[in-house]
């Protein structure tokens, strides 16, 4: 056991790092129906370098273990073996995008990536040159690095677009399909109860009393809000809350039941608050009611198309995927072994 550990501490460097400590970026550590993936390619995925120099600024002791015990390295290995299967079945998706005639070039992917690099910089008010040197500086490798791994990650990522997209063309929803749903759901197409309200809010009860009386009196609601209102966000609109409905936050529960079964003109109030005393009057009520059909079929014609493209691309997939994956050589070549 101490000599299987002894050589697992000599094969550290090599298998975790060989680009670093040994030159090896070549190294072929898996072949996947006759296209490989590199050392290069791994360490680059798999981040270690990175991870573990986070890992040793947080937490020293963890970095040892890690990287001094022979459980720590082999949970390493684990990890670092899990990052290439990972990277074996994204080559398989790219191999089965062009094996059902879609064709993802370098030169297409390199542009968008490029394209990519260059807005997230200027969002950062930088240059590529910059970008380049602010990576280096926090241990993410410098820019050609992360194209690298940005390409590989677009590339699977555009097959798997590409193919949905293949795959799911001829689905389509009927008219009868979207009227069960819109029956089915009527709940979704319920607009809410809102109301358009006018308030007054005093910090006392005989301030709000005082409003009461001269809107009692005749005078105009929104001229006493703008008059009496300690309300900053209203009171120089007259007292105009605008529409909202019941779960408005604003309102306090036991106002809200009052005044959304007031009718429109009522002057309600005042009542004590959270905020003060306040005295509201109903302008406009728009009831609960029923969205047309028509209004709302295009939304649900989108949801049933994308329920459907989802469900034809999950069975496709999981069963296309499967057979390819079986019907593909497979070498897994990771520390100088076959599997």
């Amino acid at each position: 056991m101490r000599k299987m550990f002894l050589l697992l501490i000599l094969l550290l460097p090599i298998v975790l790092f060989p680009q670093q400590e040994t030159g090896a970026s070549t190294e072929v550590v898996a072949m996947v129906n006759g296209e490989v993936i590199t050392m290069e390619m791994l360490n680059l995925e798999a981040d270690l370098s990175r991870i573990l120099k986070g890992i040793a600024s947080i937490d020293t002791r963890f970095f040892d273990v890690l990287t001094t015990t022979q459980e720590g390295i082999m949970f390493l290995l684990r990890y670092k073996k899990e990052v290439l299967n990972d990277m074996v079945d994204q080559l398989l998706i790219q191999q089965l995008a062009r094996k059902e005639g879609i064709d993802i070039s370098d030169e297409e992917v390199g542009k968008i990536v490029s394209k990519r690099l260059e807005d997230t910089a200027k969002s950062l008010g930088a240059t590529i040159e910059e970008l380049d040197k602010f990576l280096k500086e926090s241990g993410f490798g410098d820019i050609e690095k992360l194209k690298k791994r940005l390409k590989w990650a677009l590339k699977t990522q555009l097959s798997l677009e590409r193919l949905k997209e293949k795959v799911t063309a001829s689905a389509t929803v009927t008219e009868d399909e979207v009227k069960s749903y819109y029956e089915n759901n009527k709940d979704q197409f319920k607009t809410q109860s809102s109301i358009h309200a006018l308030r007054i809010l005093t910090k006392t009860k005989e301030d709000a009393e005082k409003a009461l009386d001269l809107i009692r009196s005749g005078e105009d609601f929104s001229k006493v809000a703008s008059d009496l209102s300690v309300d900053e966000l209203t009171k120089h609109t007259g007292g105009d809350m605008g529409w909202f409905t019941k779960d408005a936050p604003f309102l306090d529960e036991d106002v809200k039941k009052i005044i959304f079964n007031a009718p429109v003109g009522a002057i309600l109030g005042p009542y004590k608050t959270s905020k003060g005393w306040e005295i509201y009057k109903i302008v406009e009520i728009k009831r609960a009611s029923l969205i047309p059909l028509e209004k709302v079929k295009e939304d649900i014609v989108n949801i049933l198309l994308s329920d459907k493209k989802n469900r034809m691309w999950n069975d496709w997939l999981k069963k296309s995927f499967n057979e390819f994956k079986k019907q593909s050589k497979v070498e897994i070549l990771l520390g100088g072994g076959k599997e």
